[in-house]
């Protein structure tokens, strides 16, 4: 395919995505056509071939699963479908892939569509919808310049945002175990983390526990979970039949550090220097340019410390699965903020819920 092909059949999608998001926010036509100025300047910029290796070498992978997909040339192999093809990803792309569409380019596209039914979801859960207000609450949930970025991008953050989102959010079991197996598919230790959480506040609320949360209370939730994803790593490299001797003699101190960074969105600095591909002048550019990969973590840490009576159901969820999963990825060499993304949107609306709640209100509250 040339490069004046791929940039019509952009043109075209992003055409067609407007006219289906016409009665839609404003916001989401204006991402739709960032996404499309973005999609083409890096065709421009790098050609059809090496814009697969900016920023991820993931995307060749994904794209010649969409082609062994669109072409019927898949593997028979069970593990290939279950661990490796990421099928909630690549099928809906290699649909598109069937018809014509270059594969890179079709996951591109389902990366946008996630993206903007994640910043509709985002903005309906806005009431009044208030431009000022709509545009801070994209920039907090990860809807503005990150996401933004990963929708530009043949890889499955957005997807995962998304899902992780409507896993948080549903109030029906037959949505959360839809999601739960979906997230699963594309990443089995994100699928366990939310899993356990949810299965230690359902038995938490069954139990009779809740209580008004406390600081101290949230902080022995992130230690519970830490605790709980060490124990399922340790789990998966016994049922591999791998030895445990590498996390067994780690310093307490070192997993400590390693854990509180990802709750800043600084965890390339706990990460071994092996690990990290990019010097600290380069990953802190980054931090600055996508000021949310640290301000959400932060904020939505510091906020839940200082006004924890406000942790509702959800708040509690997303913080003990976030501290599972935390406390699974940090034993691995693939801690990073990439790895976190997907809780990026809950720990925004999180943060949102604390915001809504005045502190005059909260004092009148409290007194009562």
């Amino acid at each position: 395919m040339s490069e004046q092909m791929y940039v019509l059949q952009t043109l075209l999608i992003a055409g067609l995505l407007l006219m289906l998001c016409w009665r839609e926010s404003v916001w989401l036509r204006v991402q739709i056509l960032v996404w499309s100025i973005g999609v083409i300047s890096l065709v421009a910029r790098f050609g059809l071939d090496e814009q697969l290796n900016f920023y991820s070498n993931d995307q060749r992978f994904y794209t010649s699963v969409v082609n062994d997909l669109s072409t019927q040339q898949y593997s028979a192999d069970l593990d290939w479908w279950l661990n490796s093809a990421k099928l909630p990803y690549t099928l809906p792309a290699s649909v598109l892939g069937a018809i014509g569409i270059d594969s890179s380019l079709a996951l591109k596209a389902v990366s946008l569509i996630c993206f903007l039914m994640l910043t509709r979801d985002v903005i309906n859960s806005q009431i009044p919808v208030i431009l000022t207000k709509v545009s801070f609450s994209l920039f907090i949930t990860a809807c503005g310049g990150i996401g933004m970025f990963y929708s530009l991008l043949a890889l499955r953050e957005t997807m995962m945002m998304l899902l992780v989102t409507r896993f948080v959010t549903t109030s029906s079991p037959a949505t959360r175990v839809l999601m739960i197996l979906l997230i699963f598919l594309l990443r089995p230790h994100l699928a366990a983390a939310l899993v356990a959480a949810a299965v230690i506040i359902m038995l938490w609320d069954q139990l009779q526990l809740r209580h008004r949360p406390s600081g101290l209370g949230l902080l022995g939730i992130v230690v519970l979970g830490s605790y709980v994803g060490l124990q399922l790593f340790s789990f998966g490299l016994w049922s591999q039949g791998s030895s445990l001797s590498g996390i067994v003699g780690r310093p307490v101190t070192d997993s400590a550090t390693r854990i509180a960074s990802n709750f800043v969105g600084l965890q390339f600095l706990t990460a071994r220097s092996e690990t990290v591909e990019f010097s600290v002048n380069s990953l802190l550019l980054l931090r600055i340019m996508f000021s949310e990969t640290i301000i959400i973590p932060t904020l939505f840490t510091a906020i839940l410390l200082i006004r924890p009576h406000l942790a509702n159901a959800q708040s509690r969820l997303v913080l003990l699965s976030f501290s599972i999963y935390v406390g699974l990825v940090t034993n691995t060499d693939f801690n990073s903020f990439r790895q976190n993304i997907p809780f990026a949107a809950v720990m925004g609306l999180v943060i949102l819920h604390h915001l809504k709640r005045s502190p005059a209100r909260d004092f009148v509250e409290t007194s009562n």
